[in-house]
């Protein structure tokens, strides 16, 4: 049965406002104020997108972003650091539970993203869905994929290169050596591809929404009515978009700054890259705070934030860490896809060695 949604197609905007966007429409739908949506996206100026479980220093270039007018933000969702040229495009949909009919979301995030297979398809781009969240032609990533969800809503997000700028990526975002060197990859631009180079030439935007329009319909029988934010949306964007452009929100994961000695490590799971930030004081064997970054998605955010919580003042000896990473993966299981209970475990204590 075709079923109907609504179509956003804002001009440009720039990072906080796309960010204050989201939450405000996740916030709708969630509380039923509006119907299931589908949001197309476009930045301007260019910007850097750090994922919500990243810090800014060990991600992001900053000097080089300041001299280059390039402005840094956080998203809603997890997944690692991206950067975003005027010619890139994004789609995000937002929805209701009820429409899952029974699947989990990663079904849904899996046969979401086969739409956009399709639709890349339909381009004259040959391309497949590599779990857990890339689309890739080839071995090169041309898109990359997230989600997160609030109360009985979810939203998904896709990001499309279009004609992307690689020589200012790698200048803007740190990459982590654990992230290439397990793909055994020369070279940080050979891991992406654009439909420029795919094509050779930049399809016309409108072309490139109307695929995906397109897409959804034969995928997922679903059509689209253009419109705009509703009042309510409209009042808790204007409330909320302050908050986005703040540094609380974008510094709002940050390097530990009370005294003790920081140690880290990194580990590559399935579910994507962990880094720990341990603060400890080494005469009392003590845990003083710990920071859990990286480019791992969580369905519910706030899930991170609680273990680092629960983690805090903790012993170095015993077993204490474990047995609270064990408790915490069983009150929130499934929360960090590809992400195991000892995987944190191992990360952790590597870094307290």
């Amino acid at each position: 049965m075709v079923t109907n949604w609504r179509l956003l197609d804002n001009n440009p905007l720039n990072s906080a406002d796309h960010m204050a966007l989201d939450e405000v429409l996740l916030a709708s739908r969630s509380t039923g104020k509006c119907p299931n949506t589908l949001r197309f996206l476009q930045f301007s100026p260019r910007c850097a997108l750090l994922g919500l479980h990243q810090a800014v220093e060990l991600e992001i270039d900053e000097e080089y972003c300041q001299r280059e007018s390039i402005e840094i933000n956080r998203r809603i969702t997890g997944g690692g650091a991206i950067f975003w040229g005027p010619s890139e495009l994004g789609w995000e949909i937002y929805a209701g539970k009820d429409w899952l009919a029974g699947r989990n979301l990663d079904e849904v995030y899996k046969l979401l993203c086969n739409v956009m297979v399709k639709a890349l398809a339909d381009l004259g781009v040959k391309a497949l869905f590599r779990p857990r969240n890339d689309i890739q032609v080839g071995n090169r990533k041309i898109c990359g994929t997230g989600g997160a969800e609030l109360d009985n809503a979810f939203v998904f997000q896709c990001s499309l290169l279009v004609d992307f700028d690689v020589e200012s990526m790698v200048k803007v975002l740190k990459i982590p050596l654990e992230k290439i060197s397990d793909k055994k990859i020369s070279a940080v631009g050979d891991r992406v591809t654009w439909l420029k180079r795919e094509l050779g030439q930049v399809p016309d935007m409108s072309k490139i929404k109307e695929a995906i329009c397109a897409a959804f319909a034969s995928v997922m029988d679903m059509q689209f009515i253009r419109d705009e934010l509703n009042p309510w949306e409209e009042t808790l964007f204007r409330e909320k978009r302050m908050y986005f452009h703040s540094p609380e929100w974008i510094y709002k994961v940050c390097l530990p700054t009370e005294a003790g000695e920081i140690k880290e490590a990194c580990l590559k799971t399935p579910g994507g890259l962990i880094r720990m930030l341990a603060k400890v004081e080494l005469k009392a064997r003590v845990l003083k705070s710990v920071l859990i970054s990286g480019d791992f998605f969580t369905h519910n955010p706030s899930v991170v934030f609680e273990l680092e919580a629960r983690l805090k003042d903790c012993p170095m000896e015993g077993d204490r860490l474990e047995e609270i990473i064990r408790a915490y993966f069983k009150a929130y299981p499934d929360q960090i896809p590809g992400v195991s209970a000892q995987d944190v475990e191992s990360c952790l204590r590597s870094a307290l060695r």
